[in-house]
C-alpha cells in the first residue's frame, strides 16, 4: 500500500510541475510557430503582429532568476551601430513567469517599468508557452533570432560565451538586408 502511494505522489509531482515539452524543438531552419502573449500593460502580441513585419528578431525567453545571464549580450546588441533598429531589426524579452516563485503582480510591475525606460518590447509567458511550441529550456536564458520570415537562424540556451556574442551579431547582420 505504502508503494502505491509513494507513486502516485512521485507520478504527481513528475506530471504536474514539469511542463509539457513539445513534440518538436525549434531548429535552425525551421519556421517558428507564432504565439500569443502579453505585455506587461496588457497589449497583447503573436509574431503576426505590425510590429514585427520585416524585421529580424532576437528573441530572449528568460527564467526570471536568470535574467543577468545574458546582459553582456543585451549590451553588445544595444552599443551596435549597424544593427537597424529603425526599419529591419528589433529584440524581444519574453519572461518566463511560471519558472520563478516571485509573484507574477511583483514581475509584471517591474517589467512594466524596465519596458517604459529601455523602450524595449516585454512579453510575459505565463503558461510555458515556448516550451511547449518551441522546446526552449526552462530555468535558463534562451536566444533565437528569426529572420522577416520568421526562420530559425540561431538558437542557445544558457549564458553566451564572447565567441557566440559575435556569431549572434553576425547571423542578425547577415539577416536585416536580406529580403
Amino acid at each position: 500500500m505504502n508503494r502505491i502511494i509513494l507513486f502516485s505522489v512521485v507520478f504527481f509531482i513528475v506530471c504536474f510541475n514539469t511542463p509539457f515539452s513539445s513534440a518538436e524543438e525549434l531548429r535552425v531552419g525551421d519556421k517558428a510557430p507564432t504565439f500569443t502573449m502579453m505585455d506587461a500593460s496588457g497589449k497583447s502580441y503573436s509574431l503576426e503582429s505590425a510590429e514585427f513585419k520585416g524585421k529580424v528578431i532576437s528573441v530572449f525567453y528568460v527564467d526570471p532568476s536568470k535574467k543577468n545571464w545574458n546582459k553582456h549580450v543585451e549590451e553588445a546588441l544595444k552599443s551596435n551601430s549597424e544593427l537597424d533598429r529603425d526599419n529591419n531589426y528589433m529584440n524581444i524579452y519574453i519572461s518566463n513567469l511560471k519558472a520563478s516563485k516571485i509573484p507574477d503582480a511583483i514581475i509584471k510591475r517591474a517589467m512594466k517599468n524596465k519596458q517604459e525606460n529601455t523602450d524595449s518590447l516585454i512579453l510575459l509567458d505565463r503558461d510555458y508557452t515556448l516550451i511547449k511550441l518551441w522546446g526552449m529550456k526552462n530555468h535558463s536564458s534562451n536566444v533565437v533570432v528569426l529572420d522577416k520570415d520568421k526562420i530559425c537562424r540561431y538558437k542557445y540556451s544558457g549564458k553566451l560565451p564572447p565567441e557566440e556574442v559575435d556569431r549572434l551579431i553576425a547571423v542578425i547582420k547577415e539577416y536585416q538586408f536580406q529580403w
